[in-house]
């Protein structure tokens, strides 16, 4: 008898599309500009909750402030952080209205961590748990870019939610060791995209018809593929076909580009996969 295979599938894309499938998530706007409103707009539609991380909310606040229209319509459920960067003319427009504002005073995480930390209160309340989506997560200065990576990491063991960075050009997820179906839409994603292991090294398997990544002018499998720092970092591969499959050793960092901010306006796949064995 052949023993069953746990899969595990990923459509991080869906988060973008309109009245998606997706499980419901958390939008935490981080402490960086926010240049793709396209993005920003459908993130903020399809939100369950909408949190500023102490200096996001100067960047929401700035990104509307010449729209008085927009700027009283995008308005988070609530800034969290040290608030060591709230501006008080941001933080006296949104307590007139209504926002909860909301200091955590350990300075043992970061504020997007802190921030983590009021959704758990949430979830606590209201009994279910969401996933996690930060934009904008990737850019800026390289120690913030390397802290929010490293926010992955430690969301690892929560296996009841996803955390998903968003950055202006990419989607960045981290896959466990295990075997992985990520289920792309190339009219929408790709064709770039990187598989990369931050921390430790890891032995690196696509195979099959249903897997390609091609590196041009060909297209490859990979079998066993030993990926580290100081060696064989496999980035700037291409997408070949809708679904990848990945088999790693260690947790490996899955990042791929997304391709002109309007084709968010189109309707994309919405079909959404669980987790499932095969």
């Amino acid at each position: 008898m052949n023993s069953l295979k746990l899969i595990t599938h990923w459509c991080p894309s869906n988060i973008l599309a309109k009245n998606a499938k997706v499980k419901q998530f958390a939008l935490i706007i981080l402490n960086q500009p926010i240049k793709h409103l396209e993005i920003f707009n459908r993130l903020w539609a399809n939100a369950s909750f909408r949190y500023c991380a102490d200096g996001g909310s100067n960047q929401l606040y700035d990104t509307f402030k010449h729209d008085k229209h927009k700027l009283r319509l995008y308005v988070p459920d609530e800034i969290g952080g040290d608030l060591d960067s709230l501006r008080p003319d941001v933080r006296e427009f949104y307590e007139s209205m209504d926002v909860k504002i909301t200091k955590v005073a350990e300075q043992d995480s970061t504020d997007f961590q802190k921030v983590i930390s009021l959704l758990k209160e949430k979830e606590e309340q209201v009994g279910k748990v969401f996933d996690i989506v930060a934009l904008p997560a990737i850019g800026g200065r390289f120690d913030q870019t390397m802290q929010n990576i490293n926010i992955l990491y430690t969301m690892l063991d929560e296996v009841e939610r996803r955390t998903i960075l968003v950055s202006d050009d990419s989607l960045t997820i981290l896959l466990d060791k295990g075997t992985h179906h990520i289920h792309c839409q190339p009219d929408y994603e790709g064709p770039t995209c990187g598989l990369i292991p931050i921390g430790a090294p890891a032995t690196l398997t696509t195979r099959g018809g249903e897997c390609v990544i091609k590196i041009d002018p060909k297209y490859y499998n990979t079998v066993n593929h030993k990926c580290h720092f100081g060696g064989m970092v496999s980035t700037s591969n291409a997408i070949a076909q809708d679904l990848i499959e990945v088999e790693t050793d260690s947790p490996l960092v899955w990042t791929i580009e997304l391709k002109e901010t309007q084709k968010i306006g189109q309707d994309i796949d919405e079909n959404y996969v669980e987790d499932d064995d095969e």
